[in-house]
């Protein structure tokens, strides 16, 4: 099981934040948050600060752990 640290962002408000990346394909990967409880169903994630971007959507949530779905 691949397991990484990643950034997410949605809102510039609320600014960038970590998270723990697991099971990642090419279309879509777990994610487990710090206890974020409100997360838009659309944000962006980036592994390599920034560099590339990947567009994604929540699929499910259980507790402090979603699926997310990568958008092309």
């Amino acid at each position: 099981m691949i397991s990484k640290n990643a950034l997410l962002f949605f809102d510039a408000q609320r600014g960038v934040l970590t998270c723990r990346v697991q099971d990642i394909t090419n279309s879509g990967a777990g994610i487990e948050l710090q206890s974020l409880n409100l997360l838009p169903l659309n944000f962006e994630l980036t592994f390599d600060k920034f560099h590339t971007v990947r567009e994604c959507r929540v699929v499910w949530r259980q507790g402090d752990f979603i699926g997310v779905a990568f958008q092309s």
